[in-house]
């Protein structure tokens, strides 16, 4: 009897040993995804030509509260209003020149910028919204104090992670009279679990704890909790119905959590960032007759 059961330490160690390298796998690719989330490339943006509907595009910069310098290009407006447009993780401003074209075309005032740590603003890290709010905070400062532009006709568009930073700034800064998300998730930890929770905790608690350690305040990027505070403000949702990197049970739950007046439009077909390429027309229009409404009075 005690021959046979002497194996079962062994195996029992065995298992251990494999249940421990597991752990530590897991724990150092989601570090490294932690750092990669951090740290994205600068990619410099290629200035398109300041012709047609983007006539008057000029390069401007401002200042953020913490002292990093973000630079743009900045359209005037020929209608008073204008829209602060912030691009994507591991984007630059170009990513949304689709939508600083359909805007300006409508005679809005069109600022787009980079983000910290993106294309050639300061900054050396990523906080996924967290620092973010003080980079679109300084744009709406810089757009509210132009000359061309009425302040009490500002609007704000975000596209994934600057969509999230979009809907966090709307809910708590009244200057922000529409805002327009496409593809922004609804929680920092519920995206991170999304994307990186294959294993559960085993998976995504390690890239959150990498987030943390680099000081970002992961509980502070939780949208959802202020949809209702927009107060009146007209809200306008995209995403797409394949969109592998926000779910559309996450946008789902965003616009569940928003109070009226509200809408989301399910680009079907499209990816994460594809609305123009799959509904160009459509997306246009909606997004026109969005800020029309919201910033012009236009029905």
């Amino acid at each position: 009897m005690n021959t046979r059961l002497r194996p079962l330490p062994v195996i029992l160690l065995a298992v251990l040993l494999g249940a421990l390298a597991a752990g530590g796998y897991l724990g150092f690719h989601g570090y490294r995804i932690g750092q990669g989330l951090l740290h994205p490339p600068h990619v410099p943006a290629e200035r398109p030509a300041a012709t047609g509907e983007l006539a008057g595009l000029s390069d401007v910069a401002f200042t953020t509260a913490d002292g990093l310098t973000l630079r743009g290009w900045y359209v005037p407006s020929r209608n008073r209003a204008a829209v602060v447009l912030v691009h994507g993780f591991a984007g630059n401003r170009a990513q949304l020149l689709f939508e600083a074209r359909a805007l300006a075309r409508a005679g809005f005032g069109v600022l787009v910028f980079d983000l910290r740590a993106h294309g050639e603003s300061d900054g050396d890290r990523v906080t996924w919204g967290d620092g973010e709010r003080r980079d679109v905070t300084a744009a709406l400062d810089f757009v509210s104090a132009r000359p061309d532009v009425d302040p009490a006709r500002v609007g704000l568009f975000g596209f994934s992670m600057g969509g999230t930073t979009a809907l966090l700034v709307a809910s708590t800064d009244a200057r922000v009279k529409a805002v327009a998300a496409a593809g922004a998730f609804p929680a920092l930890e519920a995206d991170v679990y999304s994307g990186y929770g294959r294993w559960g905790a085993l998976s995504a608690e390690p890239v959150l704890w990498t987030l943390r350690h680099a000081g970002v305040d992961v509980k502070a990027v939780r949208p959802i909790d202020g949809m209702c505070r927009l107060q009146g403000r007209p809200l306008l949702l995209i995403n797409g119905d394949v969109d592998p990197d926000a779910p559309a049970k996450l946008q789902a739950s965003l616009f569940r959590a928003a109070c009226e007046p509200k809408s989301l439009w399910v680009v079907e077909g499209a990816g994460h960032g594809e609305y123009a390429k799959v509904a160009p027309s459509e997306y246009e229009r909606r997004l026109r007759q969005h800020f029309d409404a919201a910033l012009l009075g236009a029905g």
